[in-house]
């Protein structure tokens, strides 16, 4: 047998094991590409052995194969050396969110402010109200080289959280102990344009959060808020901020960290953090990319991922029908790729050192060739001394086979 086909047969019999594990339910078939050439496929045993996440499961049950385009994430060095070069470590506080755009890499983070517990009274009052972060708390940086465009944000924000940048490119962010969500006008940082919340004020109503943590926005400017760290509900808003609907209340979420919209499928994914899942709901979108998505109305509960692999899933996003899920927390974890469409895993990601720490939020580009990792601090002794709070990986094709 040819020493070159070794080596892919073990790594995609990994794969099988492995993706046996995932639960979950879709309505989508996977994409053939039957002239795709071979490439140098990824070895993902080690990196999950090493997290303890390794399926024992057996792959017998596999009717059929398919080969499919996928992509595999490797983490951009380069890069992680230019931030090295601008001392993001000393610029930047606990880096609480990324929003990549076609130009810019936005980071939020906090400054001297730590989150504590301290922080917050047995109501949820945050009791430092009188000490906003007292540096610019948004950075722009470039996407090629790590460069320091501008940054604001200075004695605006409290403990910040959350932050997206919307199709018309406006940026979104969160404040958990303003219990605010904010919009700003990509030509003007100076004031926000809408604020949803009541300031310092916690609540469960159609005018309140408790502690918000992420947005997302559909080109039809319909606005999705996961809400939060005492709340247990996605909150829906028109475009103008008018409350439409709310739903998930009844699903026992435990901090609902992140969000995910494939408006092509009509699907709003949630980070169900403390719960160890992923949970995709219908959008209920007026207007679908998707022709063949039949209208549905917002918060059907469609599926759940729910696997050993997930542990405190922190972020996600997706291109296509995958999904990146970021494990995250004061722990070493890695990142893994989820093909919808499959219920499979088809990558497992994490910086050059093999795991990542205290990881907080990712964002992809828009173009899909890139993505970005930040992790709340660089402080751990768990740390490699080479490994930054801001980490880029770059995804390219290659091959796989899975199970039908």
């Amino acid at each position: 047998m040819d020493h070159r086909i070794c080596p892919l047969i073990l790594s995609l019999t990994i794969i099988l094991l492995i993706t046996n594990d995932c639960h979950g339910r879709f309505y989508g078939r996977p994409f053939v590409d039957q002239d795709l050439e071979s490439t140098n496929p990824i070895d993902m045993d080690d990196q999950l052995e090493a997290q303890g996440r390794l399926s024992s499961s057996s792959s017998s049950g596999a009717n059929e194969l398919l080969y499919l385009t996928s992509k595999h994430a490797k983490e951009n060095r380069e890069w992680a050396l230019q931030a090295q070069k601008h001392h993001f470590d000393q610029l930047l506080g606990q880096v609480s969110g990324v929003a990549a755009t076609k130009d810019f890499l936005y980071i939020f983070h906090r400054g001297n402010i730590t989150w504590d517990q301290s922080s917050f009274n047995d109501d949820n009052i945050y009791q430092h109200q009188d000490r906003p972060v007292n540096v610019d708390t948004i950075v722009a940086v470039d996407l090629e080289n790590a460069d320091v465009m501008f940054s604001w944000g200075k004695d605006r924000f409290y403990l910040p959280h959350g932050i997206s940048v919307d199709p018309q490119g406006n940026l979104w962010l969160t404040d958990v102990a303003l219990h605010q969500a904010f919009r700003y006008k990509n030509n003007n940082f100076e004031q926000a344009d809408l604020v949803l919340g009541e300031r310092f004020v916690p609540g469960s109503d159609s005018n309140h959060f408790c502690k918000p943590t992420d947005v997302a926005v559909a080109s039809t400017g319909t606005v999705y808020i996961s809400d939060g760290y005492c709340n247990s509900r996605i909150v829906v808003f028109t475009p103008n901020g008018h409350y439409v609907t709310e739903f998930a209340n009844n699903d026992n979420l435990r901090t609902p960290h992140s969000l995910a919209l494939l408006e092509n499928e009509d699907l709003i994914c949630v980070a169900d953090r403390e719960n160890d899942r992923i949970m995709c709901y219908s959008a209920g979108l007026t207007s679908s990319i998707s022709s063949d998505v039949i209208r549905r109305p917002p918060g059907l509960l469609l599926f759940e991922l729910e696997q050993s692999e997930l542990r405190k899933v922190y972020a996600i996003a997706h291109f296509g029908d995958v999904i990146l899920a970021l494990n995250g927390g004061p722990q070493s974890t890695v990142g893994i790729s989820i093909d919808l469409g499959t219920e499979q895993i088809v990558d497992v990601w994490s910086p050059q050192n093999g795991s990542f720490y205290d990881a907080h939020d990712l964002s992809l580009t828009p173009n899909g060739r890139t993505f970005f990792v930040c992790q709340l601090s660089s402080t751990s002794s768990s740390l490699n001394n080479n490994q930054s709070k801001i980490l880029k990986f770059d995804l390219e094709d290659y091959p796989v086979f899975i199970s039908e």
